[in-house]
């Protein structure tokens, strides 16, 4: 059977309060979801001021609108919310591609059920062995007093318009994944998801 030309693979690390390994899964992503298609749709279809709506990954419909004359009028970014990028979540239903959200986002935070989003971490793009590939991680750590449960992960870059006022951003959800079984992470432990886009030639 042939290699699918554009796949992902993810990698979880679970770590104690003291950094001993509790856990390591590695697997191949099942659910690349319709929102991943819109953004290619995006990218494609500069011209004209043709708009699509997408709904974040708090439920909320966003509204881009796509080529102007003074330039881009959207981006795709990982840094400029705590859940652009890499999100976890609670839920442990299987994904839809229809779905535009995770089940139940993990919210950031110390409190009971949360944890605290770390910073997002790319390596450039791997062009010169097949496939090529690219990375992106984040550690998020359990300060919240108990143990925190991890059903499920996500990839999740920030679509917006950013030539209205105010700038308009929602992470939309473009890869979804559920761990099984859920990773539990102990108070004052990490887990570490590292998510790896990959093209076959």
């Amino acid at each position: 059977m042939p290699k699918p030309l554009l796949s992902a693979r993810y990698r979880v690390v679970v770590r104690d309060a003291q950094g001993r390994i509790k856990r390591i899964e590695e697997a191949p992503s099942k659910s690349f979801i319709l929102n991943f298609l819109y953004a290619w749709w995006l990218f494609l279809n500069l011209i004209g001021t043709d708009s699509i709506s997408v709904v974040n990954s708090s439920g909320q419909q966003i509204t881009v609108t796509l080529g102007q004359p003074d330039g881009w009028d959207y981006t795709v970014n990982v840094r400029v919310s705590p859940y652009a990028g890499i999100q976890v979540g609670s839920g442990t239903s299987s994904p839809s591609a229809s779905s535009p959200y995770l089940e139940s986002l993990i919210l950031s935070g110390t409190g009971s059920g949360q944890l605290v989003y770390g910073t997002n971490i790319m390596t450039s793009p791997l062009i010169s062995t097949n496939p090529g590939t690219m990375q992106i991680t984040n550690t998020f750590t359990n300060n919240s007093g108990g143990s925190v449960t991890v059903g499920e992960i996500g990839f999740a870059p920030s679509l917006g318009n950013w030539q209205i006022s105010p700038i308009t951003y929602g992470a939309c959800l473009f890869i979804h994944d559920v761990l099984s079984p859920a990773a539990s992470v102990p108070n004052g432990g990490t887990i570490t998801v590292t998510y790896t886009l990959q093209v076959n030639t």
